[in-house]
């Protein structure tokens, strides 16, 4: 205490531990509060600093005290990444005045993007005035299902009835939504009201306001009316809400099944109606779907029907009854335990208490798996199935038979296919007996098996597979076919594993699938990242039993081959065997082992080079991971070129040698073109440059190998210029033995070539060249047929 006692001087300085605001808690907090009169009129000053989960925070403001309220100026303020800067004035616990700038990031209230603005409020005759303009960007609001690709709020005028626009681009509950529409909001000593016009989309379905709508909330007293256009149909909804009840009431009429997914299509009528007073609550719903269907269903996979709902307090009673074009009839009767009430309210169902249904279906299955279950995966085919059902949600008891005969099944991610399905099924209570189960892949593969899934809690099932050339992989990576056991078993924990042995028959991978052959592929760090919203809002995940998150079926299955798994694309046609392991989970499965090189070869620059059956391949789930150890050789009358590849599979390392020692200009010169670097034309020094930028980088700008890849050659070649002319050399392998190449252009004019190779170091060549002389070089040739014999013979030193 300082000053005078004309001028007194208060001076109050507190350290706290932690001081916690919404969303927002200061660790190791400084408040120092001082009482001092100022010639601005303000009664003293108030600063707090203190540290966050965001970083450091501060707070500094002049304060005045007036009737009614509080006075502040000079504010600034930064704190969990919200900046303010400017005066404010409250009386009755609301602003009557403000000058405020604000800038929001990422922090308390943003985990991503930013949102600014002025808010400035004028203390008048008749009432304060409002003048507000707030721009969002990229925000994904913490601890709520809303995101923002863009948003813009602006109001002016009375703040007793305020009027704003609105306009906004994002996602709640992860529901795509954007709006554009003007209102009034107004606040009173009981609660807050407003009204809104306008249009926007809600996913697929356009929507628009038939009449203003209005919301209120007060004390006690809650109240909403909506009339829209919706989905090319109508939607109304009343309803209100007090202290002691609930009336709600909503009609949908005609309007399109888009507004509820994406995925669907088709019309949709509801009647609901809620009401309750205390904790009884009670209510009806009646729906109707017309030709509903998934969105990239064929024409004619559509279901029709009518489904009732009643809740009376303690239950729900549901009753469905639905059909489609193709013959398909289903019924389900359901009586269900719930918990409701009107106050609070509240609507759940209870799974410890029992429950009683039937169910029923004959017909095609496929519209209905679509409709509801549809997405990555189709199931298809005639379902024949009664059951009762009995028990609670948390142990149901199920009684009856389920058939699906003449089925398919389609995993578009693994390009896993079933054809000619055909399960059935005992459902015996606690269990389901699966004394069938065929199918092939649609080509010569066939998988049976037979198994036993338990419904009781901790319950174990067991089903065993018998694979016979079956293939179990089909996409655009790769191809692979398979015989074995594999058996799938549930412990009475709960945890899933997939145990056995595979035999694979064949495989074929895509090596070029991801990346072009001639793309060099670099590491990168995004900015200014373009907004999407179905990337920022993270679905919410249940937690398994006991707390922890799930992690998918446990795997220990081993892959074998001898022989057969092709690896092609980017320069690579090699046979090679395989002996691995798959551990881990579904979730996050690990592979190990490694493939070895049976025979093969690379293409590089248009040359083929016979991989060493000495080459292998360590494996990994991961592309960095995995390790490379391959040697390709090329023989020539005058020389032995290598490459070899080590490195990673995401990072090769491409190095290449030759016998007798020459730089690698000069050995891919001789490999190329049979002559030194310092004797070619300005056309193959161009491609000399090209194939020494892929050796070096492992790709580039490669003009002949683009046009080759484009042509589906495994050789391209320019060669010539000047005044010799150019010629144009393609070939293909007819497979791994014979080679046919066609040329022409030059001096020489065109020609046929085929080779075949009868063991690995023995050809025989047969060419037809052109019939007319030709005069090259001073001399006179005449084209024709011949017949050569080609023969290697690696003469090394075995002592060595």
């Amino acid at each position: 205490l300082t000053g005078t006692f004309d001028a007194p001087k208060a001076e109050l300085a507190a350290n706290f531990d932690s001081i916690a605001f919404p969303a927002l808690t200061l660790k190791a907090a400084k408040l120092d509060l001082t009482f001092a009169a100022a010639k601005d009129g303000s009664d003293g000053t108030v600063a707090l600093t203190g540290q966050s989960d965001y970083g450091p925070a501060r707070a500094r403001s002049a304060f005045r005290f007036s009737s009614g309220g509080i006075d502040l100026s000079g504010i600034d303020a930064d704190a969990g990444g919200i900046k303010a800067k400017g005066a404010l004035s409250l009386r009755d616990g609301a602003p009557s005045s403000a000058d405020l700038a604000i800038n929001i990031t990422t922090g308390a209230l943003l985990s991503e993007g930013q949102a600014s603005g002025t808010v400035k409020i004028v203390d008048a005759k008749g009432g304060a005035t409002a003048n507000v303009a707030m721009d969002a960007k990229g925000v994904v609001v913490r601890g709520q299902p809303l995101a923002l690709a863009t948003a813009r709020i602006t109001a002016a005028g009375p703040l007793a009835r305020l009027p704003y626009r609105i306009t906004a681009d994002g996602a709640w509950l992860r529901t795509p939504i954007t709006i554009d529409g003007s209102g009034f909001l107004s606040r009173d000593p009981h609660g807050y009201s407003g009204e809104f016009s306008g249009s926007g989309k809600l996913r697929r379905s356009p929507f628009k306001t038939l009449e203003p709508v209005q919301v209120r909330f007060d004390d006690n007293d809650r109240f909403a009316r909506l009339r829209l256009d919706l989905g090319g149909g109508k939607a109304e909804l009343d309803g209100r809400q007090t202290a002691g009840g609930l009336n709600l009431t909503a009609n949908l009429s005609g309007v399109d099944l888009s507004f509820l997914s994406e995925d669907f299509t088709g019309q949709f009528d509801a009647d609901l109606l809620l009401l309750g007073q205390g904790k009884s609550l009670k209510g009806t719903l009646d729906a109707e779907l017309k030709n509903a269907r998934s969105r990239d269903a064929r024409k004619g996979l559509s279901i029709d029907g009518v489904i009732k709902a009643a809740l009376d307090n303690d239950r729900v009673t549901i009753n469905a009854r639905l059909s489609s074009p193709q013959g398909l009839t289903s019924a389900a009767d359901l009586v269900l335990p719930a918990e409701a009430s009107a106050a609070p309210f509240r609507i759940a169902l209870v799974r410890t208490t029992p429950m009683q249904g039937t169910f029923q279906a004959d017909g095609e299955i496929q519209p209905l798996w679509d409709l509801f279950l549809g997405g990555e995966r189709t199931v298809g085919g005639r379902l024949t199935a009664k059951a009762t059902l009995g028990g609670t949600l948390a142990d149901p008891k199920i009684t009856g038979r389920a058939d699906l005969a003449n089925g398919l099944f389609n995993d578009y991610g693994s390009g896993l296919k079933l054809r000619n399905l055909a399960i059935g099924a005992a459902l015996n209570t606690d269990t389901i007996s699966l004394d069938k189960f065929q199918a092939t892949d649609g080509l010569k593969g066939q998988v049976s098996g037979s198994g036993q899934i338990s419904l009781a809690r901790g319950g174990g099932s067991t089903m065993t597979l018998n694979l016979n050339s079956f293939r179990l992989i089909d996409n655009d990576t790769a191809q692979a076919d398979a015989s074995g056991q594999v058996a799938i078993t549930r412990g009475a924990d709960g945890k899933a594993k997939i145990a056995g042995a595979l035999n694979l028959v064949r495989a074929e991978v895509n090596a070029a699938a991801r990346t072009g052959p001639n793309i060099v592929t670099m590491d990168v760090i995004e900015k200014n990242r373009p907004f999407r919203l179905d990337e920022q809002l993270t679905p919410v995940v249940t937690p398994a039993a006991g707390g922890g998150q799930p992690t998918g079926v446990t795997i220990d299955v081993t892959l074998k081959a001898g022989k057969g798994v092709l690896v092609k694309g980017r320069g690579l046609d090699v046979d090679m065997s395989l002996d691995a392991r798959v551990t881990g989970t579904t979730a996050k499965p690990v592979l190990d082992g490694e493939a070895r090189v049976v025979r093969g070869a690379y293409d590089f620059a248009g040359k083929r080079f016979e991989f060493d059956d000495r080459g292998v391949v360590r494996l990994s789930n991961d592309p960095n991971q995995i390790r490379l150890d391959l040697t390709a050789t090329r023989q020539d009358p005058s020389l032995t070129a290598v490459i070899r590849i080590q490195g990673t599979a995401a990072k090769p390392q491409i190095s290449l040698s030759s016998t007798p020692v020459l730089p690698n200009d000069e050995v891919l010169s001789q490999v190329l073109f049979g002559a030194s670097a310092a004797q070619l034309s300005p056309l193959e020094a161009a491609q000399l440059a090209s194939a020494l930028t892929a050796l070096a980088a492992g790709g580039g700008f490669d003009v002949i190998g683009g046009l080759r890849s484009f042509a589906r050659l495994d050789r391209l070649a320019l060669v010539g210029g000047g005044q010799t002319g150019v010629s144009v050399a393609g070939g293909k392998y007819l497979t791994d033995n014979v080679y046919v190449e066609l040329a022409g252009g030059g001096r020489a004019g065109p020609s046929v070539q085929v080779e075949y190779r009868v063991t690995r170091n023995l050809s025989l060549v047969s060419s037809v060249a052109n019939q007319t002389p030709t005069t090259q070089g001073g001399g006179v040739y005449q084209g024709g047929a011949k017949l050569s014999v080609r023969w290697r013979k690696d003469f090394k030193d075995k002592g060595k």
